[in-house]
């Protein structure tokens, strides 16, 4: 794999404190079993994801020049993301989101703040931020500047991943310039009205993209190349904690998609080595902690009987 590959993020981040508790209702004191601070945001684990499995990685988005801007700063950096497209506010406060994890299930509940920070500005688009990557991935926030690094993208021939996973303004402006959208769930059904989740990647291939998908959480991922429908089962882990497994799939699908580019990429191949890198993420506290490196990932990839996961996942999915 070329370590020069390069792919910048563009979007939310922030810093989470995630808790693991018991089940619990509204008005309600208990204790937590364990407690971490950790950077969090779609796009912002989506690109430390991509630098663990060995990408270079950057990030483009906005905090306040208050103490957990300095620790998202921080955290980028010690992740060898380069932080140099993350704009600094004044008098602003960053985004932040507390993380409320079922002991029982992995399963988590995320109250977040955006924070006050203004929104990177169009005029504010470095091109030369954009023209060193090789990708660049958005989450659907920041969407003006998403929107101008991706057209910025389309014309130097910079393949524009998305995961779109919030109805926003102007999503549809940037599923239109994305040559991979891969949505959650309840994004491909509010969005494209299909409950149907293959009918709903196929129309969104009908948008003009390469490849589309849709992430189904525990029931695995579904893709579409224009000519065939992919699905990949979940890969079964010890489940400690669901939180940022979406937002590594897709960091992982990105750099799976650079680091096989001149063969060409294989939709099912990048979909499966996504699959593996979120599932090992899921088997301890944090979005980011437990991520692997492309190493890692290639061993339990090799372990791993497909036909027979996906007989198992295709029995279960009937009883």
């Amino acid at each position: 794999m070329s370590m020069q590959k390069h792919i910048m993020g563009i979007g939310y981040c922030s810093m989470d404190t995630l808790c693991v508790v018991p089940p619990m209702a509204m008005d309600q004191k208990v204790q937590a079993d364990q407690m971490l601070m950790q950077g969090g945001g779609p796009a912002a684990t989506a690109i430390v994801a991509a630098a663990r499995l060995g990408c270079q990685a950057s990030f483009m988005g906005v905090v306040g020049d208050d103490a957990i801007g300095r620790m998202i700063r921080d955290a980028f950096e010690k992740e060898q993301v380069q932080t140099d497209c993350l704009v600094q506010r004044e008098y602003a406060q960053s985004a932040a989101a507390i993380c409320l994890v079922d002991q029982q299930t992995g399963k988590r509940s995320i109250p977040w703040h955006a924070g006050t920070a203004k929104p990177i500005q169009p005029d504010e688009v470095n091109p030369e931020w954009v023209q060193r990557a090789s990708a660049i991935h958005c989450d659907g926030h920041q969407i003006d500047a998403a929107l101008t690094a991706a057209k910025i993208a389309r014309q130097h021939n910079i393949p524009v991943f998305l995961d779109a996973g919030t109805l926003v303004n102007r999503i549809d402006e940037l599923i239109a310039i994305s040559d991979v959208v891969f949505v959650s769930e309840d994004f491909a059904q509010c969005y494209t009205g299909k409950k149907n989740p293959q009918q709903a990647i196929e129309y969104l291939h009908q948008q003009g993209s390469q490849w589309t998908g849709v992430t189904l959480g525990s029931g695995g991922s579904m893709g579409f190349d224009g000519q065939q429908t992919h699905y990949v089962p979940s890969v079964r882990v010890s489940v400690v904690d669901t939180t940022g497994a979406g937002d590594v799939y897709h960091g992982a699908l990105a750099a799976r998609y650079l680091q096989t580019q001149n063969e060409p990429p294989f939709m099912l191949d990048c979909m499966r080595y996504a699959s593996v890198v979120a599932a090992i993420k899921c088997t301890e506290l944090g979005g980011r902690t437990a991520i692997p490196t492309h190493q890692q990932t290639l061993e339990k990839l090799q372990s791993i009987d497909w036909v027979d996961l996906q007989r198992k996942a295709k029995g279960n999915s009937h009883e």
